[in-house]
Formats: structure tokens, C-alpha cells, sequence
């Protein structure tokens, strides 16, 4: 921890009825949450754009990937990612 944060959490301490752990867990919880909220929007436009990752699983095995677009893999790989980060944010949550 840099200087000023562990002033601004010694500060906080002073005035807040929380310890430095509640505080540090507080803020943790409240990035967790703001990135959750973030990465569900961009699964929504994605599944509102594709239905179900399962169905453009399907798309891609149909139609391939054109050599000029690599959209629909690029969203595929996305999406994966989106719901990757979500597991382990979710996992985050539990243990705290």
C-alpha cells in the first residue's frame, strides 16, 4: 500500500464506525460489483445480438468465419471471456 492510501484508510478509520479490514472488504465488494454490473450489460447486448452463446456456437459451425470479418468469433471469444471473469467475480463473493 502507497502512503496516501494507508493515510486516507488511517483517516477513515478515525471517523467511520469500521475497521481497516471492513473498509479494505467494503471496497473490494463495491468494485466486484460495479465490474459485475459492467460485464452482464455486455452479456445482454450480446445475447440480444445472438440469442444464446450456444446458438452462435451453432452460427459459426454453420456459416465459418469469414477471412474479412472475424465478428462473430471475436464475439464468441467475448462472450467466453464475459462469463469467465463473472465465475470467477461471483467466486470472489462467496469466500468473502
Amino acid at each position: 500500500m502507497t502512503m496516501s492510501v494507508q493515510t486516507l484508510l488511517d483517516r477513515a478509520t478515525a471517523i467511520l464506525p469500521f475497521s481497516r479490514d471492513e473498509i479494505i472488504t467494503r471496497g473490494v465488494a463495491s468494485g466486484v460489483s460495479e465490474r459485475m454490473i459492467e460485464l452482464k450489460r455486455s452479456a445482454n447486448k450480446l445475447q440480444g445480438k445472438y440469442g444464446s452463446m450456444l446458438e452462435l456456437e451453432h452460427r459459426i459451425q454453420r456459416e465459418g468465419v469469414s477471412p474479412d470479418d472475424h465478428t462473430l468469433y471475436t464475439d464468441l471469444l467475448e462472450w467466453r471471456a464475459i462469463n469467465h471473469e463473472l465465475s470467477e467475480l461471483m467466486h470472489i463473493f462467496e469466500v468473502m
